[in-house]
């Protein structure tokens, strides 16, 4: 008989917790899928059905994470007790410094609608750069923190393009609509049109996002500082 892979994920994060070891770090979570990993960042796409939870996971650096689509979502500090629900709207940021102070918790979708989101680590463990805040047509800073600017990046038929540089690496992804990037060095344009896609832009490089279509554009752009 084959054991389904969640029965055998829980029953190994059970006899962690039996025998007293760490929870597992995010990377071993199953709803947590690595889509980068470079001497920077860290990149995974999180996914949660509705009626489902992540295991207990551990966080040990500094963390972004970027909603694609609405949820309805709740969570629960190790040792705990479980938060209000709260709902989740397309595009809503949330920074959180670990790095020094890790971290276990549990995210659980009490909602009907499956919950996506984009989990993106700074792996500095100290010295922090300082990089110039971005001032760009249709461009506004969200949130900043020691590691993570947050840029949200809106445009319609009255501003349909906008170009700016990130002097550190910067993952650009798209919430609603549809829009081209392509970097100052002659690179091809790249063609974003599903909401989720995304690509890491080169740093210290002018890129250019140009709307498609006659809908409006959003997009959410994550420096790792």
């Amino acid at each position: 008989m084959t054991i389904p892979a969640h029965v055998l994920a829980a029953s190994a994060v059970l006899s962690g917790i039996l025998l007293g070891q760490a929870a597992p770090s995010v990377n071993e979570d199953p709803s947590h899928k690595r889509l980068l990993f470079t001497a920077h960042l860290r990149m995974f796409d999180v996914t949660v059905a509705p009626g489902s939870s992540t295991l207990d996971h551990s966080h040990d650096h500094d963390l972004v994470t970027v909603a694609v689509g609405q949820a309805t979502l709740r969570t629960r500090a190790s040792g705990g007790d479980w938060s209000d629900p709260r709902p989740v709207a397309s595009g809503a940021v949330d920074v959180t410094s670990y790095t020094g102070a890790s971290a276990v918790h549990r995210i659980e979708n009490v909602g009907t609608t499956p919950y996506r989101a984009f989990a993106i680590e700074n792996l500095r463990d100290a010295k922090w750069t300082t990089p110039q805040l971005i001032a760009a047509p249709g461009t506004t800073l969200l949130e900043q923190s020691r590691s993570f600017a947050v840029y949200d990046v809106k445009l319609n038929g009255s501003a349909p393009k906008t170009s700016h540089v990130h002097q550190m690496p910067t993952v650009v992804m798209l919430m609603a609509g549809a829009v081209e990037v392509q970097g100052g060095g002659g690179e091809s344009v790249f063609r974003m049109e599903t909401p989720g896609r995304w690509i890491l832009s080169q740093w210290d490089q002018p890129h250019t996002l140009t709307l498609v279509g006659s809908g409006d554009v959003h997009v959410v752009e994550v420096e790792a500082r």
